[in-house]
């Protein structure tokens, strides 16, 4: 059994060969109306072979031939007859080559082969096989188009983008809304066109516009489907005029930021709606005039309030929608000096901030302060009045007028103040105290700065309610009197 595997080995390695591999080379994807070089390559023949014969065929017909040793190009009768150049050759050559010029579409696009045979024992020859594909660049021609002139939100539309040549092999078609992709909703279609090249191309995509997608942009993008350097991208584009109705009252702004100003202020009123087509405005005033358009200009002279309304309406709306706004004069505050008489107008809220305005945090800080101060003002008010208060209380009533009259106080005693001895202590009944010993028994109250008198001790029941001093009674014209002061 080893046996006859190894003799059946020797059979197949020894089988004369009747053929050989032919490689190919060259560009195969060409742009129309371009030239390009097909070449097929094989291994060195062996000692003794020459090359024989060379045939190039577009599918199954000759189109040029070669026969060695005397290289002698053999061009058949066909479309391409003058477009077509065979290479040199020799019987040692180890390639032919095959040059096409002014590629034709579709003509042209074929698979092309060459055969080769030698000299051999037994004619050996082999084959290349080329497919020339033929390519277009795209046309910049791609255009959207509307089913309706009018397009009104909430009706069912299309858009259709047509593009008259989306090249070869044909592009794709892509839809996209705000530079945003589109990955339904739409259809395509690809045909080619007369030239019997180039393919053209039609997309249909369904939308339901609203009033957000008023001035929404659609792009119709066709992208090419070869990799060929120098095709690119063509768009088409369309912006979509969306009509609708006025849905809701406009709104009403002033040019100084309130409606609150003073006499003789020029200000503007301002209406604004959302409509298309662009809405028409009427204004009615207090005196039942009416006035067109978006503003309104006012110079009130009278202090009061007035009531403005603006109509907003546009072809597609039934009843014009109405805002009103109360406007408030104020009375023109003036200032005047003894110089010159100056008017200051003191300015209301302004829509626009100004530069000189304090910031927030700055206007609350001082606030605080202010208040701080006030408050301390008064504490130290109040504390000063109480002071003051306690000082001025009078003396109690029942205090004795002067130092000589002892018998009229009818306050306790002992009586104060400086007493002779006799005079010290009046009766009081069952209840008087003893009689102590005399005391400053040369005491003269008729005279002035006596010394060595003792004097009792001044006892005040209650808080002097002056500070004018008490003076001893003057008993005749001539006597001089002596003055007890409260140090």
């Amino acid at each position: 059994m080893e046996l006859i595997q190894i003799f059946i080995a020797v059979l197949v390695i020894f089988y004369p060969v009747n053929a050989f591999d032919v490689a190919k080379s060259g560009q195969t994807y060409i742009q129309a109306g371009s030239q390009t070089t097909l070449t097929c390559r094989w291994a060195p023949l062996a000692a003794g072979e020459d090359l024989l014969r060379v045939n190039w065929r577009q599918g199954s017909t000759v189109i040029a031939s070669a026969i060695l040793p005397n290289y002698t190009p053999v061009y058949a009768d066909t479309k391409i007859k003058n477009r077509v150049t065979l290479g040199n050759l020799t019987s040692s050559s180890p390639s032919t080559s095959i040059t096409l010029t002014g590629l034709q579409c579709p003509g042209d696009i074929a698979e092309y082969a060459c055969d080769v045979f030698t000299t051999a024992l037994q004619d050996s020859s082999g084959t290349a096989g080329f497919d020339v594909n033929l390519f277009d660049f795209m046309g910049n021609n791609v255009t959207i188009t509307s089913s309706s002139s009018r397009l009104q939100a909430g009706q069912n539309a299309s858009l259709t983008c047509t593009a008259s040549n989306i090249g070869r092999p044909p592009g794709t078609i892509k839809w996209q809304r705000n530079s945003q992709d589109i990955t339904t909703g739409f259809t395509q279609q690809k045909s080619i066109n007369s030239d019997n090249c180039t393919y053209n191309g039609v997309s249909i995509l369904s939308i339901s516009p609203t009033s957000q997608d008023d001035g929404v942009m659609y792009k119709c993008v066709v992208d090419p489907n070869s990799a060929v350097i120098g095709d690119s991208r063509k768009e088409g584009r369309y912006t979509l005029d969306v009509q609708y109705p006025v849905r809701q009252g406009p709104r009403v702004t002033s040019s100084t930021g309130t409606f609150t100003v003073e006499q003789g202020t020029t200000f503007t009123l301002n209406c604004q709606a959302s409509g298309n087509p662009s809405p028409n405005y009427v204004w009615t005033s207090p005196d039942n005039t009416n006035t067109t358009g978006s503003q309104l200009v006012l110079t009130l002279s009278s202090t009061g309030t007035f009531l403005y309304t603006c109509f907003a309406t546009n072809s597609l709306t039934t009843t014009p929608l109405p805002t009103g706004v109360t406007v408030t004069v104020q009375e023109k505050t003036t200032t005047t000096t003894t110089t010159s008489t100056t008017t200051v107008t003191t300015p209301t809220a302004v829509a626009s901030t100004t530069q000189s305005q304090l910031p927030e945090w700055a206007i609350a800080i001082i606030v605080v302060v202010c208040v701080l101060v006030i408050l301390a003002v008064v504490i130290a008010v109040v504390i000063m009045k109480r002071r003051k208060g306690n000082k001025e209380k009078t003396l109690v009533d029942n205090k004795p007028p002067n130092n000589y009259t002892p018998e009229a106080y009818n306050g306790p005693y002992p009586a104060p103040d400086v007493l002779d001895s006799s005079q010290r202590y009046p009766d009081y009944g069952m209840d008087t105290p003893p009689r102590k010993p005399p005391i400053n028994d040369q005491y003269d109250p008729r005279s002035r700065n006596v010394e060595n008198l003792v004097y009792a001790e001044l006892a005040l029941d209650d808080t002097p309610r002056s500070r004018k001093p008490i003076q001893a009674m003057q008993l005749d014209n001539s006597v001089e009197y002596a003055e007890i002061k409260r140090v």
